[in-house]
C-alpha cells in the first residue's frame, strides 16, 4: 500500500523541486563531516510501502530515568518485614499479571485490563549497579563503560542506511550509539534539525525565515571571502552541499505533521514515534517517562505520580498502535511493534530516614506489543528483594541448582533474535537469550 507521504514527495519530485532528484536525499548534518553523513534515497525509502514486500519489526523503548521502585506496581511484596510496600496498596491480577492496585493509580489498573494480554512482566532483572550512569548503559547495551552501541541502534545498523528517513529515532531517551551510530540520527544535533532543538518551543514561521536568511548571506559573504583569498578547495564545494541538503532536511521536516510540532511528554514523543513507524521514518526509537522516580526522599509521594502519569502515557501510546493498520499485510501497527518499559535499577526494600528509598540494583522490565507472550509475570526476588535464579525454559523462579539469574544482556539478546539478528555474532559473546517472554 502506498502511503500518502510518498505519493506527496513524488509529486513534489515531478514539480520540478528536485528534493529527490539528488544522489542523497539528505545527510546528517550535526557536525559536517565524513563520519557523520548518511544517505536515503526517497525510492528505496518508500520501497516497502509500494512494494510491501517488507514487514519491519519496530521497537520503541521507554526509559523511566532515575530508578523506579518495583514494588509500587509490578511485585507488589504485601505483608513482609523486610520490605516496606505502599501502605494504601492491595496486591490485585488482572488478565494475568499480578500488579500492585491503588486508587490514586487508576491507569495502571485500566493499561492491565486493556492491554495486560499483550503485555509480559520480568521481575528480578540483575542489574548489578546502583550507578545511574551505568545501569542505563548496561540496560541499553548490556554492559558498562565498553562503548559498546545499543540494541535500537544495532537493529537499525543492519538495515539499509536509505531505508529509513531517520534509522533510530531517540527522540528523549537513552542512546549509546558505540561504533555503529554514525549516521544513525539518534539523539545528536540532526534529530534537533529534524523536529527542533527546544521541541515545546519551536520558533515563528517568521522567525525561522529570518534566519534562514541569516543563513544564507552568512554563508555567500564566507564563500566570497574564501574565493577573493583563492582558498577555495575541497572543503568549500563540501559546505556549499551540506547547505544543500539542510534546505532538504527543512524540506521534510514541513511533511512530519502535526505528530512532531510540541514533542514535551512521553504521550507526545510516543504517537510521533508511532507515526514515524508508520510512515516508514523510523525503525527504532527511545523515549523518556518523566517523573520524579529518584525518590531518595519521600518515595511513595515521588513513585506514585510517575508511575500514573507513565502508565497514562503509556495506554494512550499502545492505544494509538493498535488502531493503526499494519504497514503491510493483515493487523495492527502494535502487532509489528515491540514496546519495552525499564529503568536503570529500582529502590531499595526499606525506606531511609527520609521515608524516601535508595538504589536497588535487582529491578523490573515490561514488555509489550509484536512478539511477546502476554499476560505473564516471570522471574521474581526474594523476601529481601534479591533476584532469584529462574528457568529459561518456563521464566519461573527455580532455585534447585539448575537455575539462571536474568540480566539485561539476556533480555537484550532475545530482543536481537526477535529482530531476526544473531545476538552471538552482534554481540560478539555467547550469550544466552532470556527467550521465554516471546510468544
Amino acid at each position: 500500500m502506498r502511503s500518502k507521504d510518498c505519493d506527496l514527495l513524488e509529486k513534489e519530485r515531478i514539480g520540478g523541486i528536485g528534493m529527490v532528484e539528488r544522489r542523497h536525499f539528505l545527510k546528517h548534518l550535526a557536525a559536517v563531516t565524513a563520519s557523520s553523513l548518511f544517505s536515503v534515497q526517497l525510492p528505496r525509502f518508500c520501497a516497502w510501502a509500494q512494494a510491501e514486500q517488507s514487514r519491519p519489526h519496530f521497537f520503541m523503548f521507554i526509559f523511566a530515568r532515575g530508578g523506579w521502585d518495583t514494588t509500587m506496581v509490578f511485585e507488589p511484596k504485601v505483608g513482609l518485614e523486610t520490605i516496606d510496600v505502599d501502605p494504601v496498596g492491595d496486591v490485585a491480577q488482572v488478565n494475568g499479571i499480578q500488579f500492585l492496585d491503588n486508587p490514586l493509580r487508576p491507569m495502571v489498573r485500566t493499561f492491565f485490563e486493556e492491554f495486560g494480554d499483550r503485555t509480559c512482566v520480568i521481575n528480578g532483572v540483575n542489574t548489578g549497579t546502583n550507578s545511574h550512569d551505568n545501569g542505563r548503559e548496561i540496560m541499553m547495551t548490556g554492559t558498562a563503560g565498553m562503548t559498546d552501541p545499543d540494541g535500537p541502534t544495532i537493529m537499525a545498523s543492519q538495515h539499509e542506511q536509505d531505508d529509513f528517513l531517520v534509522p533510530y529515532m531517540a527522540l528523549s531517551g537513552p542512546s549509546y550509539p558505540g561504533a555503529l551510530g554514525a549516521g544513525l540520527a539518534t539523539g545528536t544535533g540532526y534529530l534537533d534539525l529534524l523536529v527542533g532543538s527546544g521541541v515545546g518551543n519551536p520558533p515563528s514561521a517568521t522567525v525561522e525565515t529570518n534566519m534562514d536568511e541569516f543563513v544564507s548571506r552568512k554563508f555567500t559573504n564566507y564563500l566570497n571571502r574564501l574565493a577573493v583569498e583563492n582558498r577555495m578547495g575541497s572543503r568549500s564545494s563540501e559546505m556549499e552541499e551540506s547547505l544543500g541538503r539542510w534546505r532538504e532536511l527543512k524540506g521534510v521536516k514541513n511533511q512530519l505533521g502535526e505528530e512532531f510540532r510540541n514533542l514535551n511528554n512521553l504521550e507526545s514523543e510516543g504517537k510521533a514515534l508511532a507515526s514515524a513507524f508508520e510512515r516508514g521514518y523510523a525503525l527504532t526509537g527511545s523515549l523518556r517517562a518523566r517523573g520524579g522516580w529518584d525518590s531518595h526522599n519521600n518515595n511513595y509521594n515521588a513513585q506514585s505520580p510517575a508511575f500514573e502519569n507513565t502508565f497514562s502515557s503509556l495506554h494512550s501510546i499502545v492505544t494509538t498502535l493498535a488502531s493503526k493498520n499494519a504497514t503491510s499485510g493483515p493487523g495492527t501497527l502494535l502487532d509489528q511493534t515491540t514496546v519495552m518499559v525499564l529503568s536503570e535499577f529500582a529502590r531499595t526494600p526499606k525506606l531511609n530516614d527520609s521515608n524516601g528509598k535508595d538504589h536497588w540494583a535487582d529491578t523490573s522490565v515490561m514488555a509489550i506489543g509484536a512478539g511477546v507472550g502476554g499476560g505473564r509475570v516471570l522471574g521474581g526476588t526474594d523476601e529481601y528483594q534479591e533476584s532469584l535464579p529462574v528457568s529459561y525454559a518456563t521464566g519461573q523462579v527455580d532455585t534447585s541448582g539448575a537455575g539462571q539469574e536474568i540480566k539485561p544482556v539476556n533480555i537484550g539478546a532475545a530482543l536481537l533474535e526477535m529482530a531476526g539478528l544473531d545476538p552471538v555474532v552482534m554481540l560478539q559473546d555467547q550469550v544466552q537469550p532470556f527467550n521465554v517472554f516471546r510468544a
